[in-house]
């Protein structure tokens, strides 16, 4: 049996003590500025992954932008309406004695509009609540993020344990080929065991093959949410394990959260804004008072006079009906909108709690049973036929085995931590926090 799977063999009542008893992983050091010299080139833990994707993927820049775009349009719609300044000659001759100027009168007047019906408050109420809308997207975006990040770097850590099992079994794979080659040399089995081994230790082969171009496409995925270029993604490697799991709060503690999730809170957004916006709409239909005043010059006589006017629309026949009702008919989407959100997210929670136990289930199973049995009955094998008492074909067998057991756990873990990631970003947050 090889040194790896001795480790992998040791490995397992350590991971079932760590299930069993729900340790808690410590979390990753995060790689600073100043250690960075320090560490291998071209490796990096999840801290340091997400402070990458998080200070340079553009997504979250362009959250940002949207967030101040918002904070200038609630600016904007606090302003009063502009003060109008208009200048006025009459009397201009054109024919006769008085042309020109001479008996013109000019006429200076300023007018403002006072708006009622406190439609600046209303407007600058509906401007604050779509900045908070813009404030949820960009925590939504972040979070997306932060997901990809994990989901991304869970693949990289299986493409590199898959790489390593294929190696191994490509390994064992060539010890068996050359154990094959000795027998058929000493005579004691026919050529054809040889040629079984080799034909079996190309299928390995090109099982590794596949193996480094799952794992160069994993590199370049993780390494793309920093723009890293591909040299640096040829290089990357992720430090960690799947086999540490953290502790799981219980599925009501994780269901209370949910009132925490950011589409949730957006939902909860989008009904104020309806709100506001309909309060917006009714005070619309109040009409603006507009006040001028103002004075008057006759070139000829010299004499001025001062003018005083007020205007006000009638609303007789446009009271911002259709307005009103359009905007209440939203605060009823946005309602149902809200309580479909929330239906959803349960919904979610509930199957990716299924989907955890599942994989809980199947990898404990397979460390506390398969993968050891698979081991044992490997190396006797391995053992029985270098002494002759078994057939290549049962060595083979269980060395297919043993490549099965090792592939499903690795394919639990990955579905393991893929499940916490999701259940994370459903309920917006670390599950510890």
């Amino acid at each position: 049996m090889t040194p790896y799977y001795h480790s992998a063999a040791k490995l397992v009542p350590l991971y079932l003590a760590a299930l069993l008893h729900a340790s808690v992983a410590a979390p990753p050091k995060t790689t600073t500025p100043d250690d960075a010299a320090e560490t291998t080139p071209g490796r990096v833990a999840l801290a340091r992954a997400l402070e990458l994707a998080l200070s340079r993927n553009p997504r979250l820049s362009a959250g940002a932008a949207s967030v101040r775009a918002a904070e200038a349009r609630q600016h904007q719609a606090a302003m009063l309406p502009n003060p109008e300044l208009e200048a006025e000659v009459e009397d201009v001759g054109l024919t006769g004695e008085e042309r020109g100027f001479d008996a013109s009168i000019y006429t200076l007047r300023v007018e403002q509009t006072l708006e009622l019906g406190e439609k600046r408050e209303k407007r600058r109420r509906a401007a604050a609540v779509q900045t908070d809308i813009a404030a949820w997207h960009l925590r939504s975006t972040r979070l997306d993020l932060i997901a990809e990040v994990k989901v991304r770097f869970i693949d990289l850590l299986a493409a590199q344990e898959r790489l390593r099992v294929v190696e191994a079994s490509h390994e064992l794979g060539r010890k068996v080929r050359n154990t094959a080659a000795e027998r058929v040399k000493s005579g004691k089995v026919a050529a054809l065991e040889l040629t079984k081994a080799n034909v079996e230790l190309t299928g390995r082969r090109v099982e590794l093959r596949r193996a480094e171009r799952q794992l160069a496409s994993a590199q370049t995925a993780l390494a793309a949410l920093w723009n890293a270029t591909p040299a640096n993604a040829a290089s990357l490697r992720a430090e960690g394990t799947l086999l540490q799991v953290p502790e799981l709060p219980d599925r009501a503690a994780l269901e209370a959260r949910l009132g925490g999730s950011p589409e949730l809170a957006r939902c909860e957004s989008e009904e104020d804004l309806a709100l506001a916006v309909v309060a917006r709409e009714k005070a619309v239909r109040i009409p603006d008072v507009t006040l001028s005043a103002g004075i008057s010059h006759e070139r000829d006589s010299g004499n001025e006079r001062a003018l005083l006017a007020v205007s006000l629309p009638l609303p007789l026949f446009d009271r911002n009906q259709g307005n009103i009702a359009a905007a209440r008919a939203e605060v009823d989407r946005a309602r149902e909108k809200r309580r479909a959100t929330e239906v959803q997210l349960r919904a979610e929670l509930a199957g990716q709690w299924q989907q955890l136990q599942t994989a809980l289930q199947e990898t404990t199973a397979i460390r506390k049973d398969m993968l050891p049995g698979a081991l044992e009955a490997f190396a006797a094998a391995e053992e029985a036929y270098r002494s002759g008492k078994l057939e290549y074909l049962d060595v083979l067998d269980a060395q297919e085995t043993l490549f099965e057991a090792e592939m499903q756990l690795l394919d639990a873990l990955t579905a393991l931590h893929q499940t916490l990631t999701a259940i994370e970003r459903l309920v917006g947050g670390g599950l510890r926090e």
